[in-house]
């Protein structure tokens, strides 16, 4: 099984980094191939609209980094999306990222992608009140039932404003760790 890991973190080594990094553990410990992706440091644009991929069995004309990241999306079995919430959204690196899933849809807006994929959703949120952004992670979850994959495992972080916070949270790194292991 292929894994990939991707991070919508600025912070290298923070709270998204850190747990995505424990999903991928465990999925190498169940012998699953893992990869990791950070926005961050890529250079990328977001979906320019031109509809490219429509007339070109879902090609993105952009060749960018993002590239290579959209065909693991469509070879992975597994993917780990994590991203901080920012602003009651995504962050922005995620965001831009998110747009380009568009070239995995037909003119139709049937899904390029093969069904059934597994998914985990990792986020971390300064805001302690646990509720406070359960939109946007359903938001996240409404887009990957779009576009086929199983109802994913979800991680949250909450009080996250330290970007070490997750490493006193031995619970939800054992959360983390688990849910790599059960793709």
């Amino acid at each position: 099984m292929k894994v990939i890991g991707i991070i919508g973190s600025p912070r290298k080594n923070g709270n998204v980094d850190t747990l995505v990094q424990a999903v991928l553990a465990g999925a190498g410990e169940a012998g699953h191939e893992t990869k990791k992706y950070e926005l961050n440091v890529m250079q990328y644009q977001g979906c320019q609209a031109c509809n490219y991929c429509k007339s070109h069995e879902g090609a993105c004309r952009l060749k960018d980094d993002l590239a290579p990241l959209l065909k693991d999306v469509a070879e992975a079995d597994a993917v780990v999306f994590g991203t901080p919430i920012y602003f009651v959204q995504p962050s922005g690196q995620f965001r831009l990222m998110q747009d380009r899933f568009y070239s995995f849809l037909k003119p139709d807006f049937s899904v390029t992608l093969k069904p059934g994929k597994k998914a985990v959703v990792v986020t971390s949120q300064g805001n302690p009140d646990p509720a406070m952004f359960d939109g946007v992670i359903k938001g996240l979850e409404k887009m990957l039932g779009l576009y086929g994959f199983e109802r994913p495992a979800s991680i949250k972080m909450i009080a996250g404003n330290s970007p070490a916070a997750v490493k006193e949270r031995k619970d939800l790194l054992a959360h983390a760790r688990a849910a790599g292991k059960a793709l």
